[in-house]
């Protein structure tokens, strides 16, 4: 349990660093001289290295048989990256910083979700009903760090200046890195053994083998889901900016999108522990389907667009508490970075997919249009996660033998 405090103030470090930086990084590369497209493809090209980083990190970390090392390196590389992206003289040096930020946060994501897998499964049979619920609460306790940060980020922003901000995630980051040494690693392959399985089979080294646990539908659905929520996202800070909302204001809306995350998390978290994952996925899909037609609809009204961010806040908690807990209780300890990969490459598709058309739609079709096609994919990753659903045993369907 130490471990799973340890963990969470990481993943509040990191999410009050994210934070302060995402609403602002499409705002500093046009400050710099970069037009949408120009954006689009600088975006694209940092979820490409997430891709490939997603795709490695796990594996490796599963063939070394260690996490923590990997994590901390991730963290202190982020930290490395927003301080020479402060000092971004030219749109071409805050490209390669991005590049470089890229990796490291693949190592960050990938091994902190695995970790926090293997966590969960050394709960026991006492615990064995209650993962999305500790997830909830994990990934919630990061939404409303993200909350902090959102709001703090903007106001330094106005008050001093985009590099500022971005030395302050710098901080942040290695913080979060230092605290990530006292991390204790579980004992790998001798105290957590896996099932028998009814047939005898070589078992494969587990660094570099294809695993694949989780189903063909799910990762549709991540793929669907994070591209309209990329796409989405990546152009909003610059859509609100043309709708006249300040650096302050835009934040603020952001931090109110993330502090609902936080109850929505836990209490998305508990109901799938009851209803099955894949219809909290579901409903994800769908909320922030609903978020996008409203962007495109009400955007300019301020109380309304108020309602659209607290919708956004449910629809992205009930879609990740319940997407990450999927992942994490899939497969086996030893096979678990490869799976924690798996997902956060299909993940990473879909933010190449988003940002790439993101940019590129808004500059040449407009924001309205962008935002259609969000709506569109949105709606696609929830067929999907229906699909799950009529195909995955409900957890009162699942026998109880430990």
């Amino acid at each position: 349990m130490n471990n799973f405090r340890l963990l969470t103030a990481v993943g509040g470090l990191a999410y009050v660093a994210v934070g302060m930086s995402s609403p602002l990084v499409t705002l500093y590369l046009e400050s710099l001289g970069a037009d949408y497209a120009h954006i689009s493809l600088i975006l694209t090209s940092f979820v490409v290295m997430l891709l490939v980083g997603n795709a490695l990190w796990g594996r490796i970390s599963d063939r070394l048989g260690r996490r923590k090392p990997l994590l901390v390196g991730g963290l202190a590389g982020l930290s490395l990256a927003y301080t020479l992206l402060s000092q971004a003289p030219s749109v071409q040096w805050a490209w390669g910083t991005r590049l470089l930020e890229g990796l490291f946060m693949a190592a960050y994501t990938t091994l902190s979700l695995a970790i926090m897998g293997d966590l969960l499964e050394g709960q026991g049979t006492a615990g064995r009903n209650r993962k999305g619920r500790a997830m909830g609460i994990y990934r919630g306790i990061g939404s409303f760090c993200f909350a902090l940060g959102a709001m703090a980020g903007g106001r330094l922003a106005d008050a001093y200046s985009l590099p500022v901000t971005f030395v302050g995630c710098a901080l942040l980051y290695g913080l979060a890195a230092g605290t990530a040494l006292f991390l204790q690693e579980e004992a790998r392959g001798r105290d957590v053994q896996p099932t028998p399985r009814p047939q005898a089979q070589p078992v494969p080294s587990p660094g570099w083998t294809r695993v694949r646990a989780l189903p063909y539908a799910f990762l549709a659905g991540v793929l669907c889901w994070t591209a309209a929520h990329a796409m989405s996202a990546s152009m909003w800070p610059n859509y609100m900016a043309s709708l006249g909302y300040s650096k302050t204001a835009l934040s603020s809306l952001w931090a109110l999108a993330a502090l609902v995350e936080m109850p929505a998390m836990y209490a998305a978290g508990a109901l799938s522990d009851l209803t099955g994952r894949a219809t909290l996925l579901a409903a994800g899909g769908f909320g922030i389907a609903l978020v996008n037609l409203g962007y495109i609809t009400v955007a300019h009204l301020f109380p309304a667009l108020l309602g659209v961010q607290v919708l956004r806040g449910f629809g992205f908690g009930s879609y990740t508490a319940s997407a990450m807990t999927f992942t994490a209780e899939a497969g086996e300890q030893r096979t678990r970075g490869s799976n924690s990969g798996l997902f956060f490459s299909a993940a990473s598709a879909g933010q190449l997919l988003g940002m790439f058309l993101g940019g590129t739609l808004a500059q040449f079709w407009g924001f309205a249009t962008m935002y259609s096609v969000c709506v569109a994919l949105a709606l696609a990753s929830t067929v999907c996660f229906l699909w799950l659903r009529a195909h995955t045993p409900r957890p009162s369907q699942v026998p109880s033998g430990a």
